[in-house]
């Protein structure tokens, strides 16, 4: 039974440890009342060399029964995220599109700010999974947000260049633009978790994934198809009301349940990249800076 929380981050440690997994701290000493010894805000520690309580080894099948077991246990956790951020968008959406299909300048708004929800939206998710999986205590969706927004900028460099090398790759051909998709595909959870320059991170990914991009294609294949119904039902509902005004809430709510189950694939990379194996870069790599 996991009930020794560590005092300085808070990881739920066996009850016969001393020394936290985590962490490395001292299990048998207590904190004092003195708010200024209190423990200092939680802060992802995983040991890459060490597998989470609920994350397996890599393959497809454990990949994919991790996400949609972490995804559901979940999922009123990952919807109060998402609906913080992408609520003001699809009602914005609902509102203008219907009458602007043919404006360039509002969808291309659109795109951008969409574009920008992602990215606010993957760190606060990551972080918020990291702690559930660690501790065993879901955060509050300000303090997801809160740890979040320090990685915005590097993480926004990542994704803007994953998005370029991934259209360029497709651009030359559909191979080149897949392989470049694979390479990349943990540079979020990298980028999030992980200190180091956008390059570092993007080649790390590339190494991470090197000789398991085929099962990896194999595990994206099958939760593409896994998510096909409720996409296909989801995409119904919005159609049914995009050229009505006054049924707009309906086609809201349908367009947040869209984005509540796209985080199903920054869930997937989370776990993929926990559950890879490292000796595929020299036997580790780099424990969790955070700074």
């Amino acid at each position: 039974m996991l009930n020794t929380n560590c005092a300085h981050c808070g990881f739920a440690n066996q009850v016969a440890e001393e020394i936290c997994v985590a962490c490395g701290g001292n299990l048998t000493l207590r904190p004092s009342f003195d708010p200024q010894s209190q423990p200092h805000e939680w802060q992802p520690q995983a040991d890459p060399d060490q597998l989470l309580p609920g994350i397996r080894p890599f393959g497809v099948d454990t990949v994919i029964g991790d996400t949609l077991s972490i995804f559901t246990k979940n999922l009123w956790l990952i919807t109060r995220i998402v609906v913080v951020i992408v609520t003001p968008l699809q009602i914005f959406r609902a509102l203008n599109l219907p009458e602007t299909t043919d404006n360039f300048e509002v969808m291309t708004w659109s795109y951008l700010l969409g574009a920008a929800a992602e990215v606010l939206m993957a760190p606060a998710l990551i972080y918020a999974l990291m702690k559930v999986l660690e501790t065993g205590r879901s955060p509050g969706v300000q303090e997801s947000y809160r740890w979040g927004i320090n990685k915005l900028i590097k993480l926004s460099i990542c994704a803007l260049v994953t998005g370029l090398l991934t259209a360029l790759g497709y651009a030359l051909c559909i191979i080149p633009g897949i392989i470049v998709m694979l390479s990349l595909s943990l540079v979020y959870p990298i980028a999030v978790l992980e200190g180091g320059s956008v390059a570092e991170i993007l080649s790390e990914s590339r190494d991470l994934t090197r000789g398991h991009r085929l099962q990896i294609l194999g595990a994206w294949i099958v939760m593409g198809l896994i998510m096909v119904i409720p996409y296909l039902a989801i995409a119904f509902v919005i159609g049914s009301f995009a050229e009505t005004t006054s049924s707009w809430p309906l086609a809201v709510v349908a367009s947040i349940a869209s984005d509540i189950l796209g985080q199903l694939q920054t869930v997937m990379a989370l776990v993929i990249y926990l559950g890879i194996p490292r000796n595929a870069i020299g036997g580790g790599h780099s424990v969790l800076s955070l700074k």
